[in-house]
């Protein structure tokens, strides 16, 4: 089975919830992450696990390309990011936002305590797949510690 293409836009932090779930493990090069300062949008490409897909037949599961961007943002800040780098790959965990009465915070989380922080006007933006699913031989996995 094939996953059909997304493209989703986000508006508010439940959309983004969403967002967050579907690009959850997602990898993403230094190289394919972009601050456009005058349009105000941060974009990244990344190769996003296809959590949508049932059955695909293949072992791991399917990853495809995938777009992401956010608009309205005024500043971009890292942190266990080496923008020199270019071939750094980044794993992708989680987006989360915070809002205030005039901005919002959005954290890009990454493995490794690795962190892209957008400090924005608004939530604004959307994600959209960019080619077909080709299988990958690992599906990601968390172990989670249980502690007593």
């Amino acid at each position: 089975m094939t996953a059909p293409r997304l493209h989703l836009g986000f508006t508010d932090a439940d959309d983004l919830a969403i967002v967050s779930a579907l690009v959850q493990d997602a990898v993403v090069k230094t190289a394919d992450l972009i601050y456009l300062g005058t349009a105000r949008r941060f974009a990244l490409v990344a190769n996003r696990f296809c959590w949508e897909a049932e059955e695909t037949g293949h072992d791991g599961g399917l990853r495809r390309r995938c777009g992401l961007h956010f608009d309205t943002v005024r500043k971009v800040r890292t942190r266990g990011i080496d923008r020199d780098a270019v071939e750094q790959v980044l794993n992708l965990l989680a987006i989360e936002a915070e809002e205030t009465e005039d901005a919002v915070s959005i954290d890009l989380v990454f493995a490794g305590d690795a962190l892209i922080r957008l400090e924005a006007e608004t939530i604004d933006g959307g994600m959209k797949d960019l080619t077909e699913p080709w299988p990958t031989p690992r599906a990601p996995n968390h172990d989670i510690e249980e502690k007593a």
